[in-house]
């Protein structure tokens, strides 16, 4: 009860499958060890490969270890009031912060790994920097640091291809009303060697609050975007 079934089908060329009544997996080519498949889906269906939501998901997993000791400006601005009603929460880097009903993020599908997680606060840290706190409201334990990924390329927001299910939630990302942030992981080795994830950025709409991690469909590079370039000498790693 409520395992999962593994089914194993031969297929040939121009052969398919369909899963429910409208997904159908086609076979279109066959070429050494590699299968080429065509996928007909309705819009909002969402289709990744494998082993881009396994790094994704790994960039999520292991941003969530920082302690705010480790990012400058570590300790948190007072909230600003944003006059809806006020709250407090306890979270487990910060204490007990007071939350602005109107300044909460809602994640609907929560975050890649982190699904139940879905109502977030953006905080700012007490001194000037590139870096703000992410905080979950339903797991006290549950943060990330963030940055603009428009810091980091510049014409971040209009080179972002989103596809057709993102791009109906989302509207035009170029658009007014829409903002970005990358999840940063900081390394062992050091805080100058913080990465970014670009290519699996958070997207929200500024007009309702709602969000969305997306998968992008860019090279492996913007998976590790460097937050601080390497020094003159130093080979950059990923």
């Amino acid at each position: 009860m409520g395992g999962t079934t593994i089914l194993i089908l031969t297929r040939k060329i121009g052969e398919g499958l369909r899963i429910g009544p409208s997904v159908r997996i086609v076979v279109l080519e066959v070429k050494g060890g590699s299968v080429r498949l065509g996928i007909e889906a309705p819009e909002g269906i969402l289709i990744h490969r494998d082993e881009v939501l396994a790094r994704i998901m790994e960039e999520n997993r292991k941003a969530t270890g920082i302690s705010p000791r480790r990012v400058d400006g570590g300790g948190l601005r007072p909230a600003a009031d944003g006059g809806g009603k006020m709250g407090t929460f306890e979270t487990t880097r910060f204490g007990k912060i007071p939350v602005d009903d109107t300044r909460l993020i809602h994640f609907s599908d929560g975050l890649l790994g982190f699904p139940q997680t879905r109502r977030f606060l953006l905080l700012e840290t007490m001194e000037e920097t590139v870096f703000y706190w992410l905080q979950s409201l339903d797991d006290p334990a549950l943060a990330f640091v963030v940055i603009d990924p428009v810091l980091l390329v510049p014409d971040y927001m209009s080179r972002i291809v989103l596809p057709e299910w993102d791009r109906e939630f989302f509207g035009t990302p170029g658009d007014e009303g829409l903002s970005a942030m990358a999840i940063v992981t900081f390394p062992k080795k050091g805080k100058d060697e913080a990465t970014a994830n670009l290519q699996g950025p958070l997207l929200v709409r500024e007009t309702d609050r709602m969000g969305r991690q997306v998968v992008l469909a860019e090279s492996d590079s913007w998976l590790r975007m460097r937050v601080f370039p390497p020094q003159q000498g130093e080979v950059a790693t990923s």
